[in-house]
């Protein structure tokens, strides 16, 4: 074989392995991808957490960090205004039920997300300036739900409506504003302080 002939040999079979490692690395995500969409279905058996990690340990440690966490952005906002869609609808108290209930579901699938790609977060965000999985899962709830349109005055006005309808003498749901203020709180204190204690106390003291 002559040495063009040899050369362009080489390259050939250079560019069908580019092409094939490619694929594999595509076919990778892909399959994480249906897992984080799996999450936050809440249909768990349909994957190996096992298999899922090593898939995402194999893309960091294979360069292909940038390429997991855009994608991880991007499935995970998708979830999330989908979850902000549901919370939009409801009317009344049953507006703070859906806000609490798809919180609590954001943030079990972050917890699950966070266990995947947990190689992720400790090798390739630290290098970046790229936020880590469960500040990221804050910031996107904050963002999505509780910074859109007409979200902050309603939950502002609903949870005030029920401290004075307990002050009045009735039963409310302790339970679920007790978790609407801790949402508030984990999403930093600064939300809660600005969001609701300056005019829960206002409330209290015109009372």
């Amino acid at each position: 074989m002559s040495g063009q002939k040899k050369r362009s040999f080489l390259n050939e079979a250079f560019k069908h392995q580019v092409v094939f490692f490619q694929e594999c690395v595509e076919k990778t995500w892909k399959i994480l991808e249906h897992a984080i969409h799996e999450i936050y279905n809440h249909n768990l058996s349909s994957f190996s957490f096992e298999e899922v990690y090593r898939h995402a340990y194999n893309m960091v440690v294979h360069n292909f960090g940038e390429k997991l966490y855009s994608g991880l952005l991007t499935t995970m906002t998708y979830h999330v205004k989908e979850m902000f869609k549901l919370i939009e609808a409801a009317q009344g108290e049953l507006f703070l039920e859906e806000l609490n209930r798809n919180w609590a579901e954001h943030n079990k699938a972050v917890q699950m997300i966070r266990d995947i790609l947990v190689y992720m977060d400790r090798n390739f965000i630290p290098s970046t300036p790229k936020t880590p999985v469960r500040e990221f899962g804050l910031n996107l709830w904050m963002d999505v739900v509780i910074d859109a349109s007409k979200t902050r005055s309603r939950l502002l006005d609903t949870l005030l409506e029920l401290v004075h309808r307990e002050m009045s003498g009735e039963v409310i749901n302790r339970g679920l504003m007790r978790n609407i203020i801790k949402m508030l709180m984990d999403l930093g204190f600064t939300v809660y302080q600005d969001d609701f204690e300056k005019h829960f106390l206002k409330v209290s003291a015109d009372f």
